[in-house]
């Protein structure tokens, strides 16, 4: 099977070039393939100085998998528009990102790591359709790449589909290729993995030694049978568990970690579940709450909440002492808010725009 450009190192390509043709022309090719398959998107051999045997030698040995941008959607706002992408992938399933504005001219990527999700979370959009496979590292980054050639994206997030760490090989490979300097070259600290506290997923990215790698916690309840039945495939640690693993896997002292609590009108909004929050963020150490406002999908387990609500209930963390941040609601008319992922668009998704 050819080696997938998208999902390899520079440094990975140059050993497999050099096993493929030795000390010859070929194999001095690899950095500008490289490069240019993961800033642009394009395998063009024949344009990196290779004769014609080289460069057939070339394809081969080595693929280029971009997905096909299938439909797109984008929904305006003041800071400019959420650009939503349907990628078809090769065997003909599909998974979702989302490129956010973020102010001051930045932009944030939200890819999926998965295609749908195995978690059943009862918010979520995606937990609606059950697991179907894990991506491979080259479909991840692939993500990156498509949005890369129109607008490189400041941040990456993996939030979309899926749990990150239910497929943490594939995920480990991504994060290699996004930040190999000789490629994508993003920083660390401008990539966060999410995840619902897969407990021995965090233990083995803690392993990678990562020290500025951000991480969020899918928290939104802070006892374990609310926990359960808001997310009764993520509740298969408790929260003792999870909170241990998010104290061990600090690194660095000003590491802000991320605790996502989607808010739920009537269900994880009180005065008694502000307190839980602050218990279970007591011995993390510096952490940030972003609280999100619930973006009703196709079969809603409640309404959106009003500005009042959600107010509310960032007034009650804060007087608790924690730092807070209010999700700004984004994409929620076209089925981009986080938790929508993966369900029918509203209104439909248009055919991919020219660029």
């Amino acid at each position: 099977m050819p080696l997938d450009l998208l999902g390899t190192t520079a440094a990975g390509l140059a050993a497999a070039a050099r096993a493929w043709f030795g000390a010859g022309q070929g194999a001095g090719a690899a950095p500008a393939l490289h490069r240019a398959a993961l800033r642009e998107g394009t395998f063009a051999p024949e344009r990196h100085g290779l004769g014609p045997r080289a460069a057939a030698r070339w394809r081969e040995l080595a693929a280029l998998h971009l997905p096909e941008v299938a439909a797109e959607a984008a929904e305006p706002g003041p800071h400019g528009p959420v650009h939503k992408r349907l990628l078809r992938l090769a065997d003909g399933n599909t998974v979702e990102s989302v490129q956010l504005p973020m102010g001051r001219g930045r932009t944030s990527l939200c890819v999926s790591t998965q295609v749908g999700c195995a978690r059943g979370c009862t918010f979520c959009e995606t937990g609606r359709r059950g697991l179907l496979r894990n991506l491979s590292a080259g479909e991840i980054a692939a993500q990156v790449t498509l949005a890369h050639r129109a607008r490189r994206p400041d941040t990456i997030v993996f939030m979309g589909t899926g749990e990150p760490l239910d497929n943490f090989d594939s995920l480990r490979q991504a994060l290699a290729v996004l930040t190999d300097r000789r490629g994508l070259g993003y920083a660390q600290d401008r990539l966060t993995v999410c995840t619902i506290g897969h407990v021995p997923g965090l233990r083995a990215l803690r392993g990678l030694g990562w020290k500025r790698l951000g991480l969020a916690l899918s928290l939104n309840a802070a006892d374990d049978a609310l926990r359960a039945r808001l997310m009764p495939h993520g509740a298969r640690y408790p929260l003792a568990e999870i909170q241990r693993a998010l104290v061990d896997y600090r690194q660095r002292a000003n590491l802000a970690l991320g605790v996502h609590w989607c808010l739920l009108p009537g269900i994880n909004d009180s005065a008694a579940d502000a307190a839980g929050v602050a218990a279970f963020c007591a011995p993390l150490g510096r952490v940030l709450v972003h609280v999100i406002p619930y973006n009703p999908g196709t079969a809603p387990i409640a309404r959106a909440p009003t500005d009042a609500e959600v107010a509310g209930f960032v007034a009650r963390l804060r007087s608790r002492g924690l730092a807070v941040r209010r999700r700004i609601t984004k994409g929620r008319t076209v089925m981009a808010g986080c938790g929508q992922l993966g369900g029918a668009p509203r209104p439909p998704l248009s055919g991919p725009s020219p660029t």
